[in-house]
Parts: structure tokens; C-alpha cells; sequence
């Protein structure tokens, strides 16, 4: 019996041990001539689809995502290790910097079920898909480029109204 797998949930929780989870990253800017797309774990590329629908080619890097905490404030972080060898990024940051942008990179990151022994995608779009992280401190050497990407603040704004005392005197037979 074949088991579909629609998400990530699905894949931890009921798919076979030949089904892999193939990470993929996807980096933007308006002033690149192309994205930078790479696929950690599959060392001949990838050619996959994105949720749009378009198949897209994935090159393969060495790379190191650590997925920030869980939390309940809707922030997401990762921490992301590039082994460039300092050929593939700092070009493209000259560039930003060189035209004086304020607009940060946009990192897109999507994890694909992949199928070890038929060498085919268990599910053609993405199982897991963390859009829209700023890049917003970065760091390099020769060996490699890590920066942190991460959602724009989100609870930066007050909503709702405070319950105090005053406004209303009932909760205080609740205390």
C-alpha cells in the first residue's frame, strides 16, 4: 500500500524509510539576473516543481540551514551556512551595494519528499515552505557565506484593548 504524502507532517509521520526530505533554498533580489536556487542533499541538482506550478533547476551547494525556535509570535528565523567558497554571494552583494538599495534579498526555503529507491519525487511540489525571510546580517570568508534570514517583525503593533481594573470592576472576582 502507497502512502500519499501532502506535507511534512505526512512525511515524519507516515512515509517509508526510502523517502528523503531534499532542502532547497531560493534567493532573491531585484537587481540579480537570476536567483540563486540551491538543493542541499542531492549532489547532481534538482529539477522541481515550485508551488506556482514552474519547474525550476536547483544546483547543489554544501549547505547548513538551522531552522530558529519554535515560537508562538509567528517570527521564523534560520541561520544559513553557504559553502561558496566566496564565489557565489559576494558578487552579488557588490552589486546591492553598489547601486546604494535599501532592499534586502528575500530567502525562499522549500523541502521536496524525494523517493531514495526510485530516484523520483514522492510528491511533485513542496512539502514544507517558509516564504518571504529578509536577509539581515550576513557574514563571509573564503570557505563559506553565513547570514541569518528571518521574517520582518510581525507583534511590533498593539492590538486589542488592555482589561484593567478600572475599565472593567467584574474581574475582579476573578482574581
Amino acid at each position: 500500500m502507497s502512502v500519499t504524502i501532502d506535507d511534512i507532517k505526512d512525511f515524519h509521520l507516515d512515509s517509508s524509510p526510502s523517502i528523503a526530505s531534499l532542502d532547497t533554498l531560493e534567493v532573491t533580489h531585484s537587481l540579480w539576473p537570476k536567483p540563486i536556487r540551491i538543493v542541499t542533499n542531492h549532489e547532481d541538482g534538482i529539477n522541481a516543481m515550485l508551488e506556482t506550478g514552474e519547474i525550476v533547476n536547483f544546483e547543489f551547494a554544501p549547505l547548513l540551514i538551522n531552522k530558529g525556535k519554535t515560537s508562538d509570535d509567528l517570527d521564523q528565523s534560520f541561520n544559513i551556512t553557504l559553502g561558496d567558497l566566496g564565489e557565489i554571494v559576494p558578487p552579488l552583494i557588490k552589486m546591492i551595494r553598489e547601486s546604494d538599495s535599501d532592499e534586502y534579498p528575500q530567502v525562499n526555503y522549500r523541502a521536496y519528499a524525494y523517493d531514495t529507491a526510485s530516484m523520483t519525487f514522492a510528491k511533485d511540489k513542496p512539502i514544507d515552505i517558509t516564504k518571504g525571510l529578509n536577509i539581515e546580517q550576513m557574514s563571509r570568508d573564503h570557505q563559506a557565506t553565513t547570514f541569518d534570514a528571518k521574517t520582518s517583525d510581525k507583534n511590533t503593533v498593539a492590538t486589542g484593548r488592555p482589561y484593567t481594573m478600572q475599565s472593567h470592576p467584574d474581574l475582579a472576582g476573578l482574581l
